[in-house]
């Protein structure tokens, strides 16, 4: 080879090797991208709700013991006091109400299972009037549902932030029943008026559904419920003094909706 084609080739190599070079150049790795970790509903929170009920108050075992001034006549009529007994009745009832929660989940895979307590302030009430007779006497009732709480066990299924739950449980209530009876002689209501409450305890369960959303898969969240509760019935006394007595058993049911916030810890 001669000096000419030899520097020729050399002249020919030290050009190329820069472009085979850039040509065996490799792109760095991009960067690995984060992936969230799986939301979670497990550990405690606590909420507040508000919402409406809806229901019926059915009254049975009504009675009424008097001498006569219950009854729209004068007193001593009747010697010994007479029992007299009335037809029962369902009166429906509705109203709002408010309240609060606290509660735990644990979550095994899509399955979440917790308990909650809550309490309510009501309003959940009815009211009747009628007379006993084309003569009198005016009789006016009343029954509400003051307040309640429950107790309840959720089940429910995760959708990541989603959760679709069942509940059920204990449920106790303070119901409380009026009874006004406007007293005189037959053909005038001109007579005293007689008026007594009782309240009692009441102890049933409720049962439910409901849906719960974590909002921007933060601490707080946002959920929608029913409830259907049944607090079982209780025997509610008015004393008169002199003019005598009357008691009725009164049972309360109310289905319940409602809205809440939960603040998860």
């Amino acid at each position: 080879m001669t000096a000419s084609k030899f520097a020729l080739l050399a002249t020919t190599l030290l050009v190329a090797s820069p472009a085979l070079a850039a040509d065996l150049t490799y792109e760095p790795a991009p960067a690995p991208v984060a992936v969230a970790a799986p939301f979670s509903w497990t550990g405690f929170y606590v909420g507040l709700n508000a919402g409406y009920g809806w229901g019926d108050v059915d009254t049975s075992e009504n009675s009424m013991t008097t001498t006569g001034p219950l009854v729209g006549v004068g007193p001593g009529t009747f010697i010994p006091a007479a029992t007299f007994l009335g037809a029962d009745s369902s009166a429906s009832a509705d109203g709002i109400l408010g309240g609060a929660q606290i509660g735990y989940n644990y979550q095994v895979g899509t399955w979440v299972f917790g308990a909650e307590a809550d309490y309510q302030a009501a309003d959940l009430k009815t009211s009747d009037s009628f007379l006993g007779s084309p003569q009198g006497p005016y009789y006016q009732t009343s029954a509400e549902l003051q307040s309640f709480g429950t107790l309840r066990a959720r089940v429910g299924y995760a959708i990541d932030n989603v959760l679709i739950y069942g509940t059920g449980g204990l449920a106790v209530g303070q119901g409380k029943a009026g009874l006004t009876i406007q007293g005189g002689v037959p053909g005038g209501f001109t007579g005293p008026e007689y008026s007594q409450t009782d309240s009692k305890t009441m102890v049933g369960y409720a049962i439910g559904a409901g849906a719960e959303w974590a909002i921007a898969h933060s601490n707080w969240s946002v959920k929608a419920e029913y409830l259907y509760t049944d607090f079982g019935s209780k025997t509610f006394d008015f004393d008169f003094g002199s003019a005598g007595s009357a008691s009725s058993r009164g049972e309360i049911s109310a289905s319940i909706v409602r809205a809440g916030l939960n603040y998860r810890f």
